[in-house]
């Protein structure tokens, strides 16, 4: 069942980034200092993505505001044609949905180096695909719980493909509704089986 999934993800990249583009669709969100994530995001969308997720910043230079409604470009990171202003380095997205797909906040290191938190994780995921970002906006973190995730995702990680049973990142380009400035870029995570092509089948086992 695997090998059935990985064989078709070309296809479904290109599915997802064609439907992912065409919706009509809104955004705010919300800094999180509790929880599993950096941000709560509320999505009012046309199409597949309407509802509130969990997400985190992919693009540290810009800022983003609470409680504004952003107009947005969505793209899914399966996508092979991402534009080149939505993240740094692309092709470290695999290693980022693996990142999202082990639930790592509140977890203990293997290395005996503490728990997790929200910010060891946001770092990680500016680490990999960010090429300027900084501590001072993340709350609790450890450099070398951040240095053991980074490691981690580029070994664990590499060629990573989400099942359907498994979350999906999904970057959001936002613009301000009023000056159509760009702001913070977003990562939301999606199940894979909210888009039509993913079929969960028994076997299809999930870590």
């Amino acid at each position: 069942m695997k090998r059935l999934f990985l064989s078709s993800i070309v296809t479904l990249s290109f599915f997802f980034a064609e439907a992912l583009y065409a919706q009509s669709r809104t955004m705010s969100i919300e800094h999180l200092t509790t929880g599993q994530s950096y941000f709560n995001v509320s999505v009012t969308d046309s199409g597949l993505l309407q509802g509130n997720y969990p997400g985190w910043c992919t693009d540290w230079n810009l800022r983003i505001e609470d409680n504004t409604v952003y107009n947005a470009r969505f793209y899914s990171s399966l996508s092979a044609t991402i534009p080149s202003d939505v993240v740094d380095h692309p092709e470290y997205l695999d290693e980022v949905n693996w990142t999202i797909n082990q639930n790592f906040v509140g977890k203990t290191s293997p290395s005996g180096l503490g728990v997790y938190t929200i910010g060891d994780v946001q770092l990680t995921i500016w680490s990999l695909v960010d090429n300027e970002f900084d501590s001072s906006s993340v709350g609790e973190f450890s450099q070398a719980r951040v240095d053991e995730l980074v490691a981690r995702a580029k070994v664990e990680g590499a060629n990573y493909a989400p099942s359907c049973r498994q979350l999906v990142g999904i970057l959001l380009v936002p613009t301000h509704p009023e000056t159509g400035s760009r702001s913070q870029n977003v990562m939301i995570l999606v199940p894979r089986y909210h888009f039509p092509k993913c079929v969960v089948p028994d076997s299809d086992e999930v870590e």
